[in-house]
């Protein structure tokens, strides 16, 4: 059972046992193999979307089916984009470090407040640590050679930040977010024109960036910047009842 194993940082940051991982296709009987190994609290996984018609198997396993959330993925080919310059001419963008510890933290306890994604579908779940554990990761990456840690300041003030990881093949954008008071200002966008170029100078061909699906008004600059959506996944939660 390879694509399912036990988080540990999920676990003891909910108090809950879990078990996650990615399903290409939902197999019943694989995942009935499972339950005769585990017994978690909650299982958390992911299924293409063309796999969901098929969700209704889930009730022969005995648990509480939670359909959580639809994640979307956008890309776009780097060779084959426009590269805007950024609007606000005001902006400071640096690469974040480990002095930039606390900044990352407030920026997105504060961005990440009661943000509604598979975590906060799942009533097992306290919701005030949803933020804790994107912080953790963000924090924890912070002096990986193979993550970017963006902020944006304005006069000086950390206003927004993008985390990226990546690879000889592709850059994925992982957490990014803009404070409640900057929005609207078109600063999330001169991020992620700014990512762009900083991606595509380092000769990596895709640039992926995923959300949930009721994120619209992210989409849309997303759209604009000629990014286009790829896939999409079901994340399902089976809680023990």
């Amino acid at each position: 059972m390879v694509k399912l194993r036990y988080s540990e940082l999920e676990s003891q940051r909910f108090g809950k046992e879990i078990f996650r991982g990615n399903l290409d296709v939902l197999d019943i009987d694989l995942l009935k193999e499972f339950y005769k190994q585990n017994d978690p609290d909650i299982l958390i996984f992911r299924i293409p979307v063309a796999e969901q018609y098929k969700m209704h198997l889930l009730n022969e396993l005995g648990k509480d089916v939670i359909n959580a959330d639809t994640l979307v993925y956008y890309q776009v080919d780097l060779a084959k984009t426009t590269y805007n310059d950024v609007r606000n001419k005001d902006l400071v963008f640096i690469n974040g470090d480990a002095s930039h510890k606390g900044a990352f933290e407030d920026l997105i306890n504060q961005v990440f407040y009661n943000y509604q994604n598979h975590y906060f579908s799942n009533p097992l779940l306290d919701r005030k640590k949803i933020a804790e554990g994107y912080a953790e990761w963000a924090v924890n990456t912070l002096n990986s050679s193979d993550n970017l840690h963006l902020l944006a300041l304005s006069d000086n003030v950390p206003v927004g930040f993008l985390t990226c990881s990546y690879n000889t093949e592709y850059a994925d954008i992982i957490l990014n977010g803009v404070l409640p008071e900057y929005q609207s200002k078109g600063v999330y966008t001169d991020m992620l024109r700014h990512v762009k170029k900083y991606i595509h100078n380092l000769q990596i061909p895709i640039l992926k960036v995923s959300t949930q699906i009721q994120n619209f008004a992210v989409q849309k600059v997303w759209n604009r910047e000629n990014l286009v959506l790829n896939s999409a996944y079901v994340t399902i939660h089976l809680n023990k009842k």
